[in-house]
């Protein structure tokens, strides 16, 4: 599985990569006249890997990507008039590239080999001038910032489909934990650059957290702390039964299954409201109205038929990223599917206050 995953992973990368390079090369081909300048900088190598391989890092973002380049090709480009001497000339454009850098907060390490283009190529040819800001620089960095943009457009999509979709355990939840406000300030007041942006390091810290409840509950599972006396809807029982279900229990929501006991949705009285306001009413009765003809029809028809579940054997502590993000219930199932209880942010409140106890 470890093998499978690795080789998904490079596969991944392989197609943005690819493309990435082929546009930046053709573009660069296509657009560059001046013989006194390079083709491609060789730094925008190693802006891919960072943008792509590493696609969390604050580094590959586009002020980084953007200023990391140009600012350190202006250095280059000006120290390259005002010193002759070979070495002074690439410490001095080293030091000043980092230090422009870290003042205009766009630290980009590629950017300092951009920098160095124009103090290497004294020796052999004619002194670059400004126009290298352009050609190559800008032609070779604005298509990777294009492509790195809809890169993590689609990372960050695909991870909220695949949170939305609500059908497995490992669904992850959208807030941030209760120290987050804390976290920005410490990395705010350490002097210090962090190559991890902020959400990520909240993300692995509540993780880190569900991983050492885990640890030292280890044989407290779903099934345990889960209600098991339930009381479940059919597919084919009608609107008007579901209601009156809920009307009477004071519940919110209630699970659907069918014959044989397995899970099949989740009816509740949001989905259903939801339903019925899609349409705009001019009244209050032709509400009330569109509700009671309604109330005729099966619950198949409205409800979630992919509803987020657990299994028994599921510690505890992984529904508390569902249950702390707006979930109000969890269905809990057996490997066959069966439906065996529910936890509820009761039983959450309860499992914490034990373990405070």
């Amino acid at each position: 599985m470890l093998i499978k995953n690795e080789i998904r992973q490079v596969i991944s990368l392989i197609l943005p990569v690819l493309l990435t390079a082929s546009i930046v090369s053709y573009l660069a081909t296509l657009m560059h006249h001046l013989p006194t300048t390079p083709l491609m900088i060789a730094s925008i190598g190693a802006s891919i890997t960072i943008v792509f391989v590493v696609p969390s890092s604050p580094m590959g973002r586009t002020w980084p990507v953007l200023a990391g380049h140009l600012l350190p090709a202006l250095v280059g480009v000006c120290l390259t008039s005002l010193i002759d001497d070979a070495t002074i000339l690439c410490l001095t454009t080293i030091t000043l590239s980092i230090i422009t850098m870290v003042i205009f907060k766009c630290v980009h390490p590629p950017g300092v080999a951009t920098a160095l283009v124009p103090a290497i190529s004294q020796s052999t040819q004619p002194a670059m001038g400004l126009s290298f800001l352009l050609d190559p620089v800008l032609f070779n960095i604005i298509p990777l910032i294009i492509c790195g943009y809809f890169y993590r457009w689609y990372l960050n999509h695909r991870a909220s489909k695949k949170e939305s979709s609500g059908s497995t355990s490992t669904l992850a939840h959208n807030k941030s934990s209760i120290f987050f406000s804390e976290l920005h300030e410490t990395i705010a007041t350490r002097n210090e650059w962090l190559d991890i942006d902020e959400r990520t390091l909240d993300d692995i810290f509540k993780q880190t957290h569900l991983l050492a409840l885990e640890h030292r509950h280890q044989k407290l599972t779903c099934e345990h702390v889960m209600t098991s006396r339930l009381i479940t809807l059919k597919p084919n029982d009608t609107i008007h039964k579901a209601l009156e279900l809920l009307q009477q229990n004071q519940f919110t929501a209630l699970p659907v299954v069918d014959d044989e006991h397995e899970l099949v949705g989740i009816f509740s009285l949001v989905d259903f409201l939801r339903s019925v306001e899609n349409r705009k009413f001019d009244s209050f009765i032709a509400l009330y109205l569109q509700a009671k003809k309604k109330a005729k029809k099966e619950v198949s028809q409205f409800m979630n038929a992919a509803p987020v579940f657990m299994r028994t054997d599921t510690h505890i502590a992984r529904t508390i990223p569902l249950l702390t993000s707006g979930y109000h219930h969890i269905p809990i199932v057996d490997n066959r599917n069966r439906l065996k209880g529910m936890v509820t942010q009761s039983d959450l409140i309860e499992f914490l206050y034990n373990i405070k106890a």
